[in-house]
């Protein structure tokens, strides 16, 4: 059987993540050699945009301990700071679970099960908007609805000149209608909003986005969830985690 050049491509990009992701470990555990350090170097621009298109990346955010105080550090990227560490904590295993899970998702491709898709790269480019736009929308005080939320993701898509409209159109499913916040049709990209705040945690907006996206799916290849969070402790990554295993959907999750 004669492989096709699609798959020769996505094992490409899997072994370059595995030797990566093995380099870091070595790193990790102190053992990094002057060839380990160059490979990483040379490669880390491929590995982090392998990792974004694959919808694995994370951005994280480090409290100072308790006992000295400081900055609460917010959106860092663990491929910008590979070799730093923020309170004594290393980014290395953060940048490893995105590998790990990026190669997950190369492999699921290269079987051909369909279970999961790499979403374009204006989609990408959307939500590296959305992430560092949607919180400085809010200067003047946290939203106090969710309508706030989709005021603010609006306004960033009109900026990025993207076509989409909002509160339009519904997939129907069951004899329920469900309505996304927005539809990019160039993209057949589906946006839903949440606002995670007291009385409406974690727990209630994953059992919501389960039912929506499955909803969306119907219609719309591709499903962005963006969820702004009010202290209530959504973790991002688990969040991101769970929907890429089972929808292959990106979750951006925005803390005021």
């Amino acid at each position: 059987m004669v492989q096709s050049k699609e798959n020769l491509l996505l094992e490409k990009r899997s072994e370059l993540l595995k030797r990566f992701y093995d380099a870091l470990d070595r790193a990790f555990h102190g053992e990094l050699s002057s060839e380990d350090r160059s490979f990483l170097n040379r490669n880390l621009i491929a590995v982090r945009n392998a990792v974004r298109e694959a919808g694995t990346r994370r951005l994280i955010t480090i409290s100072p301990p308790p006992a000295i105080g400081g900055v609460l550090m917010r959106n860092i990227d663990p491929f910008e700071n590979l070799f730093e560490s923020f309170y004594g904590q290393s980014l290395i295993p953060d940048a490893m679970d995105s590998i790990e899970q990026a190669i997950g998702v190369y492999e699921h491709m290269s079987s051909d099960e369909g279970l999961v898709t790499l979403n374009p790269k204006e989609t990408i480019d959307i939500e590296l908007a959305i992430e560092r736009a949607l919180r400085p929308s809010f200067r003047s005080g946290p939203p106090s609805l969710e309508k706030d939320v989709q005021d603010g993701v609006e306004n960033i898509l009109r900026v990025l000149g993207v076509d989409f409209s909002r509160d339009r159109e519904v997939a129907p499913v069951g004899g329920k209608a469900f309505r996304p916040d927005f539809i990019v049709i160039p993209l057949d990209l589906a946006i839903e909003v949440k606002l995670a705040k007291p009385g409406h945690g974690a727990a209630e907006i994953q059992e919501e986005i389960t039912a929506d996206i499955a909803a969306f799916r119907t219609k719309w290849r591709h499903v962005m969830v963006v969820i702004y969070d009010l202290g209530v402790k959504v973790d991002p990554y688990q969040l991101r985690a769970s929907n890429l295993k089972l929808f292959g959907v990106s979750v951006v999750v925005v803390k005021h």
